[in-house]
């Protein structure tokens, strides 16, 4: 029996779910782990342990792209988060 054609998704949203889930949590990641080590003081304990967590974040970055079911919508949580993280690190 086949599956119903409402519940399937086009090529387009699947491959740009996983473009999203891929470069787009790794940079929302990245963006994130920068912010925080340019707004502290001392950013040698920051660098050190983002190389732990930036690993967990990135992950759960995925699972939330994951579970969004339309591929705009995970790319506007994703984009909000770098451009929050763009605003700590270039404007404050």
């Amino acid at each position: 029996m086949p599956a119903r054609t409402k519940y399937l998704s086009s090529a387009w949203t699947r491959f740009s779910k996983i473009l999203a889930i891929i470069f787009g949590a790794y940079l929302a990641t990245a963006t994130m782990h920068i912010a925080l080590a340019k707004n502290v003081t001392d950013d040698t304990p920051v660098l050190l342990t983002s190389t732990f967590t930036s690993f967990l974040v990135w992950i759960g970055l995925m699972v939330t792209v994951f579970l969004i079911k339309k591929a705009w919508k995970a790319w506007l949580v994703l984009l909000g988060i770098i451009g929050i993280s763009c605003l700590f690190i270039y404007a404050i």
